[in-house]
């Protein structure tokens, strides 16, 4: 029982000294240390956004390309028909009698 009361004793004054040990040499050295590892973390977060952004980019890029190719490939469907049915017409006119 003992032990267990004075660990709990220990948690408590050890949290409650880490709340005012902010402004210590202590934190200022933890900071320091770890500013590299968060620097080194917004880095590869930026570059994994630059990342995703470019291919966002060539995506749209290719789906842009499809549209373009969709769109052409219906006009020339659309010109050939239209040849077609000129086409008919002439031999329509041709062999009509009246």
């Amino acid at each position: 029982m003992k032990k267990g009361l004075v660990a709990l004793l220990a948690m408590v004054i050890l949290s409650s000294t880490a709340v005012y040990a902010s402004d210590t040499p202590i934190s200022d050295w933890i900071n320091s240390k770890t500013s590299k590892i968060t620097q080194k973390e917004k880095t590869a977060s930026q570059k994994a956004a630059e990342r995703e952004k470019k291919r966002q980019e060539k995506i749209q890029k290719q789906k842009q390309k499809q549209a373009e190719a969709k769109k052409k490939a219906e006009q020339r469907q659309k010109e050939r028909k239209q040849k077609v049915e000129k086409k008919k017409k002439l031999w329509k006119e041709l062999f009509t009698f009246e």
